[in-house]
């Protein structure tokens, strides 16, 4: 089991580990476990991290990370070297692209606040990417809604410089704790949930790394909307 260091500390950028299982692939591919690690799996809407895993004699450059059961598995090349089970590690994240992930997942969950704004009502999401090269949300409605009216709404919560929180909950308290989250009836059943609050704009189980104040996004900035077969694609970015 991976202790997943980026679930309470997203702005962690390394770490030291210890290497408790490796797959030798062609190419100088392989794939390495560790006993804990910042690199977050593609998994919930967003992209794997990128970056290396180093030590003395080994450089391994990671282009993936997957999430196994309870187990994180980091695939890339080795550069230099060579991993072995029980050797000590510095992982090291591509800030730049988890920095830019963590402003777009976050003003995600801002467009779905701002949705809700438009229709009245909670809008279920059926698909979303929050990454480069291109962030998008697929919200269950069949009418569009008014790009300006959108970005509008969007960006009066990133001006108003708003705390986003994190806090772990047990599964009777998960209704006390959520509110303004589109898609409660399809989680699954744990014994607790990790919760990301933006204050008073929404509250929703999330497993994703996430800016600590909407103010860090910049701007939101909508780049198309179009109709899809499973509803209204939106397209952004920030900057």
């Amino acid at each position: 089991m991976t202790e997943e260091l980026f679930l309470k500390d997203a702005y962690l950028k390394e770490c030291e580990a210890k290497i408790t299982g490796v797959e030798l692939l062609k190419g100088s591919k392989a794939y390495i476990e560790l006993d804990r690690t910042i690199f977050h799996p593609l998994s919930g809407g967003q992209p794997s991290d990128e970056g290396t895993i180093s030590s003395e004699s080994m450089t391994f450059r990671v282009k993936k990370a997957i999430r196994q059961n309870k187990q994180i598995r980091h695939w890339g090349k080795i550069e230099e070297g060579e991993p072995r089970v029980g050797d000590t590690v510095k992982c090291v994240l591509d800030w730049e692209k988890r920095y830019l992930v963590m402003k777009l997942h976050t003003a995600g969950h801002i467009l779905d606040y701002a949705m809700m704004k438009i229709y009245g009502k909670l809008v279920e999401t059926v698909d979303a990417y929050h990454g480069p090269p291109e962030a998008y949300l697929v919200y269950k409605v069949s009418q569009p809604p008014e790009t300006s009216q959108l970005e509008s709404i969007a960006n009066e919560v990133v001006d108003a410089g708003i705390n986003v929180v994190v806090k772990f909950v047990p599964r009777d308290m998960l209704e006390k704790v959520t509110y303004n989250a589109p898609n409660l009836s399809r989680l699954p059943l744990l014994g607790e949930y990790r919760i990301v609050e933006i204050e008073g704009i929404n509250s929703m189980p999330c497993s994703g790394t996430h800016v600590k104040n909407t103010r860090e996004i910049g701007r939101i900035k909508i780049l198309g909307i179009t109709n899809e077969i499973e509803g209204v694609k939106v397209k952004y970015s920030v900057y």
